[in-house]
């Protein structure tokens, strides 16, 4: 494959879909976590039967696409730390229910504590999925952690605590090491190092990293890109981080003949009190 159709390939595919993937894992709400330490050793034991059937409910109606179903589990008043309200949340389901029509998801709950009328639920789940773009094959993988406020048996608020999507296609997509803080103080240099783990032989390897505010603006929002042609297998960079607090989308893309992927990973950049 040319670097010209690489970059068609790329153009009328990614940059239509990056941006999607977060909503890949956001959109059900109930998803590795920190530990609530109250019950975090045996929180499938002593979690109320209530809290647990709720949880494989919502995995059920997701992965079988079951809109009204999945609905009854999320309050009027739902919104999330990205500042999604019900209505914008349920758009981007559809929107996402649309590109993917092979989705699966997984939940475990990590921790669990007792609230009036309700509790407070940390889980992980990992989504998985299957989109064709083109006659291409878009491979989905999504863990996101989460903790949720449940009152009255509806979902009221989330709070997304960790994040990793990859995307990838081709029959030979390279494979990604990323090692990234998923914590910066804002303004401070860091380190950044995506490696293509596998030899590329004669390949020519193409890269960048993006990163992006998170915002519900940001999940209709297409950003811009530049792919550079990299000498060496990956992209290893002194960068620093942004100086406006909240949680980002740093993407790592890397394309080569035979595939591409891009590994998106949320970071909370903060500031010192």
């Amino acid at each position: 494959m040319s670097l010209q159709l690489i970059y068609r390939f790329l153009s009328s595919t990614t940059a239509a879909t990056w941006y999607r993937i977060a909503i890949a894992a956001l959109v059900i709400g109930c998803q590795p976590a920190t530990i609530l330490p109250a019950r975090a050793d045996s929180s499938m034991l002593t979690a109320p039967t209530a809290l647990k059937t709720m949880l494989s409910n919502i995995d059920a109606a997701a992965t079988g696409r079951k809109l009204p179903e999945l609905l009854r589990y999320y309050s009027p008043n739902f919104n999330t730390s990205d500042g999604l309200n019900k209505a914008a949340w349920q758009q981007s389901l559809g929107q996402f229910w649309q590109n993917y029509r092979n989705l699966s998801y997984t939940t475990t709950l990590e921790g669990w504590q007792a609230v009036e009328n309700g509790y407070t639920a940390n889980t992980v789940t990992k989504i998985t999925g299957v989109q064709k773009i083109d006659g291409r094959v878009m491979n989905l993988q999504s863990t996101i952690a989460s903790r949720q406020k449940i009152v009255g048996g509806q979902i009221v608020q989330q709070q997304i605590l960790q994040e990793r999507t990859l995307l990838s296609s081709g029959s030979k997509p390279p494979t990604i090491e990323l090692n990234l803080p998923t914590q910066l103080q804002a303004n401070a240099e860091y380190n950044l190092d995506a490696i293509v783990t596998e030899p590329l032989g004669e390949d020519v390897l193409m890269g960048t990293t993006i990163e992006q505010l998170v915002s519900a603006q940001a999940y209709t929002q297409a950003p811009k890109y530049k792919l550079e042609l990299l000498t060496a297998g990956g992209l290893f960079k002194i960068a620093r981080a942004p100086g406006k607090s909240g949680d980002y989308w740093f993407s790592t893309i890397f394309i080569r003949p035979a595939g591409m992927t891009t590994l998106t990973q949320r970071v909370h950049v903060v500031r010192d009190k």
